[in-house]
């Protein structure tokens, strides 16, 4: 049985630099699920997008989500937050922040270059999740200590091993 996280450890979790899988409910009631960059404040996940993406269209018809965050490389965990969306106008300095949150500095003033254009040249609006409930799984205490020996040893040698 997976380990649960303390609200500490949820808040560490949802501060380090994952993608998250927004879910949204689609008009025809089927979920849509869409990896997305996001930020962790003051209890909320702020994430940026267009005002005419399909993502805030469904919000703004049904302002119910899930968001799933979770630790790909092994022992597992995961932070899933189920909660109601709001569409807030753009945050001021919130994509420059976001970008150099996942990419650096050096990284994000180069993506900020490249992308202006393409991606923030289009009407932006900020979906700001509040979390109704938060569910975690932490995977690490089942896994052995061979088996986390292992797991580190798998990072540094050749794919296949």
């Amino acid at each position: 049985m997976p380990r649960r996280f303390s609200k500490a450890e949820v808040e560490r979790f949802l501060r380090g630099r994952r993608v998250a899988v927004l879910g949204t409910i689609g008009a025809d009631g089927a979920p849509v699920l869409t990896p997305i960059w996001y930020l962790y404040r003051d209890g909320h996940l702020l994430m940026r997008t267009d005002k005419q993406s399909v993502k805030a269209k469904n919000v703004a018809r049904d302002p119910r989500v899930t968001v799933c965050v979770q630790d790909e490389r092994p022992p597992y965990a995961s932070v899933t937050i189920h909660g109601k969306a709001a569409i807030e106008p753009p945050g001021e300095g919130l994509g420059a922040e976001m970008a150099k949150h996942y990419l650096g500095a050096v990284g994000a003033a180069g993506y900020q270059r490249a992308a202006a254009e393409a991606i923030e040249g289009s009407e932006e609006v900020t979906l700001v999740v509040t979390p109704e409930r938060v569910l975690t799984q932490d995977f690490s205490q089942e896994t052995p200590w061979f088996g986390k020996a292992w797991l580190v040893m798998k990072r540094v040698l050749p794919p296949g091993l």
